[in-house]
């Protein structure tokens, strides 16, 4: 009787018409391709890994739904329940965004419940590689549950994190594919309560870019899924993939397109478009980083397989599309993963014909127990098999 009245109430608060989508202009920015992956966890502020590899973008369209409001935590709850009193205080503002529309995909219905952005509203500012901390931030608040009612599993139960979400904020105008939380300082903190679970998202602040608009978005996953979207180069307009079988929420994030600073969107860009351009520094290493630096240095197309052994649910044969990219995707059981597209004249290194080349690795704070070795071997028709290594430990 409650799931009938809940859809009842959804049905009655459905908006008419879809919101005007209107892009100011078109930002183009070429990312760097090759990246290295790190995962950093801490107890229950959780830190997205950095992709390996450019997502993929392909095609599609989407709907918005309104929820009922009533069954859900307020944003300053969700901030109360992170014992952040500080962010609390900034959802009660007047800057803060509260909503309460959903969709349905995949199984699940996921629900925007609010934004809030601006310098030191919260108790808990991440810090950047250097120690310093990020002070002007953007909290966005989903909820996830399941569509039928069924509660989500508590976090200390056994089932839970069998299903991954990525959820973040993304910029009308460029692509999500690179620009992501992953890419613009982004974090989360998660809980579940009444068998719903709560994800508050933490990035750099995006205000800046209300003028060209922002989406935020959610599919499972532990990374930005491309084929669960459509991204229009031409017109930078997102748009969720409706043939896509899995979870695509996708929303737009109502700002005030008068707080949007092109002059300080631009000087963000080009920060971050230097810090991709920037050599690799290698911060001071502990014992274990050391001996990953070590053990990938000696490695060779004609001994890896000496040292390390191929994760054959990883394989894949690639071929290249018209523009000649190589589009992959791979995860494990244990959370790690990539998906992405290999431009073969963007790579360092040269790739010799039938040879295993390494083109990237990661690893956590395990050390070699956790190391993954990126490979492709590029064929005499174009093709190219695409697999990642893990080292024969004693």
């Amino acid at each position: 009787m409650k799931n009938n009245f809940d859809d009842l109430l959804r049905e009655a608060l459905a908006p008419t018409e879809e919101p005007k989508e209107k892009l100011n202009r078109h930002i183009l920015w070429k990312a760097k391709e090759i990246q290295r992956m790190k995962k950093n966890t801490v107890p229950f502020r959780k830190k997205i890994p950095a992709a390996a590899m450019i997502a993929v973008s392909v095609l599609a369209l989407g709907s918005v739904t309104a929820a009922a409001a009533y069954k859900y935590l307020s944003p300053g709850q969700v901030a109360a329940e992170v014992k952040d009193e500080t962010l609390k205080e900034a959802f009660a503002g007047e800057n803060a965004l509260v909503m309460h529309e959903s969709q349905e995909s995949g199984g699940y219905r996921i629900t925007l419940l609010g934004s809030v952005a601006g310098k030191n509203i919260s108790q808990y500012l991440s810090v950047d590689d250097a120690g310093i901390p990020r002070d002007d931030r953007l909290y966005t608040i989903v909820a996830i549950e399941h569509a039928d009612g069924t509660p989500m599993p508590e976090i200390s139960s056994p089932e839970y994190g069998e299903e991954s979400f990525y959820v973040s904020c993304y910029i009308r105008g460029l692509n999500p594919a690179q620009y992501s939380l992953m890419s613009m300082g982004g974090g989360y903190t998660e809980f579940v309560k009444d068998g719903i679970q709560y994800r508050l998202l933490d990035m750099d602040n995006l205000e800046m870019f209300a003028d060209k608009g922002l989406y935020v978005g959610t599919n499972n996953g532990a990374f930005y899924e491309p084929q669960a979207y459509r991204y229009d180069e031409a017109t930078g307009e997102m748009s969720r993939n409706e043939s896509y079988g899995g979870v695509n929420a996708l929303f737009v994030l109502p700002l005030d397109p008068g707080r949007g600073d092109p002059a300080a969107a631009e000087a963000y860009l080009r920060k971050l478009e230097e810090e991709q351009n920037a050599p690799d520094r290698l911060p001071e290493m502990d014992e274990a980083g050391m001996e990953v630096e070590a053990f990938v240095a000696r490695l060779t197309p004609q001994n890896i397989g000496e040292y390390a052994m191929p994760l054959e649910s990883t394989r894949q044969e690639c071929k290249p599309d018209s523009d000649g990219k190589y589009h992959y995707s791979w995860e494990l059981e244990e959370g790690s993963g990539a998906n992405g597209t290999l431009e073969l004249r963007n790579m360092i290194s040269d790739i010799k014909e039938e040879e295993c080349t390494i083109i990237g690795y990661s690893n956590s704070e395990d050390g070699l127990a956790s190391l993954k070795i990126e490979t492709v071997t590029l064929h005499g028709d174009g093709s190219l098999t695409y697999v990642v290594y893990v080292p024969i430990l004693p």
